[in-house]
């Protein structure tokens, strides 16, 4: 079985890519950092064997590329991951433009064409799994985050509506939401404040949220909310008005 993951060689994705590796299938990792890459292939080419493209997904032609390149090489992906993201935080008003396009893109339109291609091909073939990774900030809006949490609510819509179409075909859609999550992701979002506001949340490491993604993932399951204390507050937030959730919302992120 040949397995893709973007964002492999931190949090979630390196945690995936570790369960992946341990059962020996063939990797297909994607992320910037080559030498990370390189060490990665190094320490687990022993388990599995390892691709990797070193690219900057926040640029489209980048993925464009890689799928092309996968096709010429006749691979056929089984299972594709989606898990190559990052955060904005701050004033909308007053964050940088270029660091958030950056944003957009790799948050959505990279995933929504990886996510296209490999579910036509899956379709084709009669079987796949595809794992996207949102956030529990998909289900809210979420101010001074405020367009990381749209991303995210692209991701869960785009994701569960294409599970539903693909019903019946031998192809699920696994959207995966972690709520607060030890990793780099807020060094570079800057929002190590928020992290500290957010102690009263339910939190876990990656690898705790790679685990419990790979358990739904192989289940078929269309969303995976990662930990009861999340779910329920998703749950809750049904029933209060759209003023308290931003009050509430605003409160760990500002």
């Amino acid at each position: 079985m040949t397995v893709f993951i973007t964002g492999a060689t931190e949090g979630i994705g390196f945690e995936l890519m570790r369960i992946f590796a341990a059962q020996g299938h063939d990797l297909i990792l994607v992320a910037r950092n080559e030498s990370k890459l390189n060490a990665i292939q190094q320490e687990y080419g022993k388990q599995a064997r390892i691709t990797y493209y070193a690219s900057d997904l926040s640029h489209p032609d980048n993925a464009e590329f890689i799928y092309h390149d996968l096709q010429y090489r006749k691979v056929c992906v089984d299972i594709a991951i989606n898990n190559a993201g990052f955060g904005t935080s701050g004033s909308y008003t007053q964050t940088d433009w270029e660091k958030e396009h950056d944003m957009l893109k790799l948050n959505m339109v990279t995933l929504a064409y990886f996510t296209k291609m490999f579910a036509r091909d899956m379709k084709a073939r009669g079987h796949g799994r595809i794992m996207n990774v949102a956030s529990t900030a998909a289900f809210e809006p979420v101010p001074y985050m405020a367009a990381y949490g749209a991303t995210k609510a692209f991701v869960l819509s785009l994701s569960q509506s294409i599970n539903f179409e693909l019903k019946g075909s031998g192809v699920t859609v696994t959207t995966l939401c972690p709520g607060v999550t030890e990793s780099k992701f807020h060094q570079r979002a800057d929002t190590q404040n928020t992290l500290q506001k957010a102690k009263i949340l339910p939190q876990a490491t990656a690898r705790e949220v790679a685990e419990y993604g790979y358990k739904m993932l192989m289940r078929g399951k269309p969303l995976a909310i990662h930990k009861f204390g999340n779910r329920f507050s998703v749950f809750m937030e049904r029933f209060l008005p759209r003023s308290i959730v931003l009050r509430l919302a605003s409160s760990t992120t500002h």
